[in-house]
């Protein structure tokens, strides 16, 4: 049983996490996942065998496509990408073939993806291919339009989509009008959120090394390709409330965040009694778990993080679009997390909001569905099989 599994992240990271997730609960399958971003300081799953195309990026304001190796250019790197792509899957012959967001997302790549998707086609028998998408898509200026596209996509290529969101809380029609226009099934996997190893918070901070009646803060900006708007007024909050509330800050910058600005943020840290500010750990589930409070970004990754330990959070979301608040926000009226809003970035204010959660004894429930990968990977089995989830 063969698995292809393509994904693309462009700006944020959440993107290969999420796949790798469904990947390793695929084990012992293997899987030949393909990712065409920038190099992600991780380990991939012992199940999986990794095929790096030339990396593409956007820019900042996602106004421009660009190549992570400018020296090889833009459009030299989208012939070898292609290239890559068919021998890789030429060679392997794979009987499911899952691509990640194409086509609710990711249309510049429909240069690559859509000769694949006419390969598979021209096949004796083809393999049963998967759009994995998560629970909410990025607003378009012309939405009919959109929908018209995807659909014109979706419908001839693929036999199945599988949505990572529990639609008790978020259906996929809240940001696609024309679900019922769908030709092929449609499964709801419940969120795919990555849990710690450790089984709870004592054992997690003897793990990792931390005081056991300490208290700790976390602070995490994601990918960490904008940082400053977040984790300076959580550094300066952090630093207002020591005195009166004394604590270990625990900071990750993310991979994407630039040297300097990591540098800059160790030296202000300084000022704080406690404070250790790192770039990265493949181990941020185990911190989320040992933490008493944690700050961050609202991305999906990171707020599934959260709901699998049962964590305390405070969560800004990201101003670009609209993904991160409407989650954020349908899961801050269940109680699971904190949302804050633009004025609560000031660091006084900040730090009070941070004092009030720190004393609260309150824990969030356990009432979102979050095996997505598992059940993910069950439909693939049975598709893989040839039979119908």
């Amino acid at each position: 049983m063969k698995i292809l599994h393509y994904t693309q992240y462009v700006f944020g990271i959440g993107h290969l996490f999420r796949s790798m997730a469904i990947d390793r609960a695929l084990a012992p399958l293997t899987v030949d996942l393909v990712t065409g971003g920038a190099d992600v300081p991780i380990p991939m799953p012992e199940n999986v065998r990794h095929h790096a195309m030339p990396a593409l990026r956007m820019d900042e304001n996602y106004g421009e496509m660009l190549a992570v190796d400018q020296e090889r250019g833009l459009e030299e790197t989208w012939k070898e990408r292609e290239a890559m792509l068919l021998d890789l899957f030429r060679t392997l012959e794979p009987d499911v073939l899952l691509i990640e967001m194409f086509p609710f997302g990711r249309r510049l790549f429909s240069r690559e993806l859509l000769p694949l998707l006419a390969a598979n086609r021209e096949r004796r028998r083809p393999a049963a291919t998967l759009c994995s998408v998560r629970d909410i898509l990025v607003e378009k200026k012309d939405q009919a339009k959109f929908e018209k596209r995807v659909l014109g996509w979706l419908n001839p290529w693929f036999d199945g989509v599988l949505v990572h969101s529990d639609p008790d809380l978020i259906r996929l029609d809240r940001t696609f009008s024309r679900v019922a226009d769908i030709a092929c099934p449609l499964w709801y996997t419940g969120y795919v959120a990555q849990g710690p190893d450790m089984p709870d918070r004592g054992r997690a901070r003897e793990a990792l090394g931390l005081d056991p009646e300490t208290r700790v803060i976390l602070a995490s900006a994601g990918s960490g390709t904008i940082i400053r708007d977040l984790l300076d007024p959580i550094l300066e909050a952090a630093i207002l409330l020591s005195p009166r509330l004394p604590h270990k800050l625990l900071m990750f910058t993310g991979p994407n965040a630039p040297a300097q600005e990591r540098e800059r943020l160790t030296e202000r840290g300084k000022a704080h009694p406690d404070a250790v500010i790192r770039e990265f750990t493949p181990r941020f589930p185990d911190h989320v778990m040992a933490c008493d409070l944690s700050v961050s970004r609202g991305g999906y990754n990171t707020t599934m993080n959260l709901l699998a330990c049962r964590a305390k959070g405070l969560m800004h979301p990201y101003g670009h679009d609209r993904e991160q608040r409407m989650r954020l926000e349908a899961l801050s009226a269940l109680g699971h997390v904190g949302l804050l809003e633009d004025a609560d970035l000031a660091p006084a204010r900040l730090a009070g909001i941070m004092e009030r959660a720190l004393l609260d004894e309150h824990r969030p429930a356990a009432s979102v569905r979050l095996q997505g990968d598992r059940e993910s990977a069950e439909i693939i089995r049975r598709l893989a099989a040839g039979a119908r989830p």
